[in-house]
């Protein structure tokens, strides 16, 4: 791509303002096959990245490249989902440190203002093959940044959802979706991948077990060897026959292994749609006409779309709970606030086998997550320690085995004078595996506890702090 038309894609949302013409550094210049963390974008070097390059890079050739967009700026972590097949198929990475989700746009905007020449002046990329990746904001990110620059390959997405207006204007490059069975965006990123197949766009969703987070390493691996794929197909690279009949009957031994014919249904639909082009599929079009027959399909997708209506008008419940949690006087005990939320109704259900159970689990990861992040953080912000132990005291009910959330109860109860029940709440918090002595003996949350002897005997027992 010349500079000219490169200039053209990026101009309005990315681009605001000149940039350094930089000459593509040589692999003499560069760590090969290892990272290279804290690198500084030449146009604004507040702006840095992890940095993998292949241990075969050279400026000799065209290499794919990946940026990925982590929402709180973890961009080791992120990258190590992807590192070991960009290592086999030849990807360069670029993971952002500067990459936020839950606050303003304007971060995210100068992130990318700044890795985007950057990826196509200083390595040497393919500009044909450029794709993003993201989680949660991230993924939200990597979807406008497709549309708004019109020069990304493809987006491999991880729990996110659409912006509604992103439903008014049609994306038109591949997406690879992954999203937790427990994820709080589980039917986000089901819809959001039924409005691509309505457009037609290429698109492939897998489910994971587990809540809200990135997909797991082999998922990430098959999202880039889903890429590769495209790019045989569109002849971006070479084809290669063998790779495919080996990749075609790993994918069909794990959908067949499913225990449900409609996870089985879809999954062999989506491989269908991925190899379609490239090798002999007949054979699988006929497995998928015998399922479509079946009888136990469409009970499934009819228990599906019952407890999918059953979570979707179970939402607006936890949204009147929230809001008269934060706005009632006096404010809502937490006995009062959980059955509000329905908590013990669902914890009920959620022992119960099938989708109807899984549903419940849902609903209760997510509650999880506004009583424990979302409300907790607003709460804290405007000082009303009172209302925010209960929210947390009704997290801990939820994950109780989880000794971060007795450890935030606790800081949220001494901040609002209930120095004994905070005690407990720590004395909880350890014995559920939260031993940070460092951050007790000197969060100031905890300052109202310091002359406490419990508190004193407590800290001293744990290991030595500084």
């Amino acid at each position: 791509m010349n500079r000219k038309r490169w200039r053209r894609r990026v101009g309005g949302w990315i681009g605001g303002g000149g940039f350094l013409v930089a000459s593509i550094l040589s692999a003499g210049d560069l760590p090969l096959g290892e990272y290279a963390e804290g690198v500084a974008c030449q146009n604004d070097p507040t702006q840095t990245y992890t940095l993998y390059l292949p241990s075969g890079y050279s400026a000799d050739r065209k290499w794919p490249a990946l940026l990925i967009f982590d929402p709180r700026g973890r961009s080791v972590q992120a990258a190590d989902l992807f590192r070991s097949a960009a290592e086999e198929y030849g990807w360069i990475l670029i993971s952002s440190n500067d990459t936020r989700s839950d606050g303003p746009m304007e971060p995210n905007i100068k992130a990318i203002n700044a890795l985007w020449p950057e990826i196509h002046l200083r390595y040497a990329t393919d500009h044909d093959r450029i794709y993003l990746a993201g989680f949660s904001g991230g993924a939200m990110l990597a979807w406008q940044m497709g549309f708004r620059t019109e020069g990304v390959a493809g987006v491999i997405a991880a729990g996110g959802r659409f912006e509604p207006v992103s439903y008014e204007q049609k994306l038109t490059f591949p997406t690879f979706g992954g999203v937790g069975d427990l994820d709080f965006n589980y039917l986000e990123m089901r819809r959001v991948h039924e409005q691509l197949r309505k457009w037609g766009t290429q698109e492939r969703l897998e489910i994971f077990p587990g809540p809200h987070s990135w997909m797991p390493e082999p998922l990430a691996r098959q999202g880039i060897e889903w890429f590769e794929r495209l790019a045989m197909r569109d002849g971006l690279r070479d084809p290669d026959s063998e790779w495919l009949t080996r990749q075609l009957a790993s994918d069909l031994a794990t959908v067949r292994a499913k225990d449900s014919v409609l996870a089985r249904w879809e999954g062999l639909s989506a491989i269908l749609a991925s190899y379609e082009g490239l090798v002999d599929v007949e054979a699988l079009r006929g497995e998928l006409e015998t399922l479509a027959g079946s009888a136990e399909l469409e009970r499934e997708r009819r228990d599906r779309d019952h407890w999918d209506a059953f979570e979707v008008n179970y939402l607006p419940r936890l949204s009147t709970a929230y809001a008269e949690m934060t706005e009632s006087v006096p404010p809502l005990p937490p006995v009062v606030f959980s059955r509000r939320l329905g908590v013990p109704e669902l914890e009920v259900q959620a022992q119960r086998e099938g989708y109807e159970g899984l549903v419940a689990q849902r609903l209760l990861e997510t509650l999880f997550t506004q009583t424990s992040f979302y409300l907790m953080r607003d709460l804290f912000a405007r000082e009303d320690f009172v209302r925010a132990s209960h929210v947390l005291s009704v997290a801990s009910e939820v994950h109780p085995e989880r000794g971060f959330i007795w450890y935030q109860l606790a800081c949220a109860q001494a901040r609002a004078g209930r120095k004994k029940a905070a005690i407990e709440s720590l004395e909880t918090a350890v014995e559920r595996g939260f031993v940070q002595p460092e951050l007790m003996a000197t969060d100031t949350d905890l300052d109202s506890l310091r002359k406490e002897g419990r508190f004193q005997r407590l800290l001293a027992g744990l290991p030595s702090v500084p």
